[in-house]
């Protein structure tokens, strides 16, 4: 084994165990995936399920009776899959089998799994970070083969449909950094699509005559004005302006932070793999992040996984908060202090106009060791799965789809119109039409290279150093790291 391949597993252990720390139990409800996906969130029923008739020249029962096992973390998906699996078996005539676990289980279970090759899970719910040191360690396998397969893949499944960057985001030739992104094979078929905006409370901004930002420059800028109006509590309770990640864990560099990075014309590393994150621009877009939250955030702030952040925010905690759009059913739901209370509006843009919003998708991935029938059983799962009309009564629950037809679908619009006074509809029309980009440069090493940072944006925010300073050190350490692996000479 090479000392890039030895790296890129030790790198993914890291990850592994940092989401594992991540999901410890909290006063709040127990996470249920990584690194941005909310719990169920409400009680919408999905649509009543309509009778499925293989389309005709294609066999859906080829490989009946094949016994295979699917993986899933406890998440809307999981939550809707479970709810219809019977009708694939019913269809396929595949002896399919489920695990669900809440998500600390998952990420031990199957890392075993796929460390010591046992091959339990055939198929597991992954997504692009995690697939590039899956795919290093050789621990999957290519998806190309039986998307390409007539005989596998239905003439009317339209590959085409699926949002372009959701793919180019889980296709990876290996090559390290932007050079391999989008290329080569595709690791798995995304189903689940996350990204970014902002959510604020209308009636407190227009009892304020507040307006909702644009920019990061007036994110910042009302984040204070916030502070000054509310005077720190809302009905006798405290009460913050922003609500973002901040714990001692990877998820805290995860979409939010890398779009406003991204916007502001930072960057991770340059194409050519010399560190960026002490570049003018990402020092300056840190700067005023981190400013932000010590000034008008919570002082819970170094220990706020995604999940206080959503809770938080519910609960009538924050003002605004720039997070995932999966977070949103859980404010809208009944009972939500803000139900009724919110409206939206797309990311905020950098200096230059740019608005990027830093994409995760949870899809499916097939284990190594899955061959021969129970492979074609693998796959024609995923198949069924990503269709259009399984993704129309999976995103009731939560999971949005990363089909363009599903979001447009009458039945998503029916969930989704009236959420902020349709201004949710309106800014994820922009987000996902003009805005998704994968700014973070593919590296298996990049779990090592993550977590000095947010180590240094600690020290940061407890006053240790200043940004420059601070960040200089974090690209010292990410050079060491390649140099480390033999991704740098």
């Amino acid at each position: 084994m090479t000392k890039r391949s030895v790296f890129a597993a030790l790198s993914l252990l890291m990850i592994l165990s940092m989401l594992l720390a991540a999901c410890a139990p909290k006063p709040t409800p127990a996470p249920t995936t990584a690194p941005t996906q909310p719990p169920p969130a409400a009680e919408t029923q999905p649509p009543a399920a309509q009778e499925t008739q293989p389309p005709a020249g294609f066999n859906w029962r080829q490989v009946e009776g094949t016994k295979i096992t699917v993986f899933l973390s406890e998440t809307p998906m999981a939550q809707a899959i479970r709810t219809h699996i019977q009708e694939f078996r019913d269809l396929t005539g595949i002896d399919i089998e489920y695990l669900v676990v809440s998500e600390n289980e998952y990420w031990s279970k199957l890392s075993v799994d796929l460390s010591s090759g046992a091959g339990q899970f055939h198929v597991f719910m992954s997504g692009p970070t995690l697939n590039w040191g899956y795919a290093a360690a050789n621990q999957i396998q290519p998806l190309d083969p039986f998307l390409n397969d007539p005989t596998l893949t239905p003439e009317d499944w339209d590959f085409e449909d699926i949002f372009p960057w959701a793919i180019m985001s889980n296709s990876w030739d290996g090559t390290p950094g932007f050079a391999g992104m989008g290329k080569g094979s595709l690791w798995a078929l995304p189903i689940n699509e996350v990204n970014n905006l902002v959510t604020y409370r209308k009636d407190l901004f227009d009892q304020w005559g507040l307006q909702p930002p644009t920019t990061w420059d007036e994110w910042a800028a009302v984040a204070r004005q916030i502070k000054d109006k509310s005077g720190g509590t809302v009905d006798g309770k405290p009460f913050y302006s922003v609500a973002q990640r901040g714990a001692l864990d990877l998820t805290t560099l995860s979409g939010p932070f890398f779009s406003g990075l991204a916007s502001y014309g930072g960057a991770d590393f340059t194409p050519d793999l010399q560190p960026a994150m002490n570049s003018e621009r990402s020092v300056a877009f840190q700067k005023l992040y981190m400013d932000t939250i010590k000034e008008t955030g919570s002082p819970e702030w170094p220990n706020m996984m995604w999940f206080d952040v959503q809770q938080g925010f519910t609960s009538g905690q924050y003002a605004m908060v720039f997070d995932v759009d999966n977070f949103v059913p859980t404010y809208e739901k009944e009972g939500s202090a803000v139900a009724g209370k919110l409206a939206y509006v797309d990311v905020p843009a950098g200096p230059d106009g740019k608005r990027v919003s830093h994409p995760w998708t949870w899809g499916f991935s097939m284990n190594a060791k899955t061959t021969g029938d129970q492979a074609k059983a693998a796959w024609l799962f995923i198949v069924w799965a990503s269709a259009k009309e399984q993704m129309v009564l999976f995103a009731p629950t939560g999971s949005w789809p990363t089909r363009k037809s599903v979001w447009e679908h009458p039945d998503v619009v029916a969930v989704t119109k009236d959420w902020g006074g349709g201004t949710f509809r309106q800014a994820m029309d922009k987000v996902l039409n003009e805005e998704v980009d994968w700014p973070i440069s593919p590296l298996t090493e990049a779990g090592a290279i993550q977590l000095e940072w947010v180590k240094a944006l600690h020290e940061y925010y407890f006053g240790r150093g200043d940004m420059q300073t601070l960040m200089d050190g974090v690209a010292q350490k990410a050079i060491e790291i390649l140099k480390e692996s033999g991704t740098l000479k």
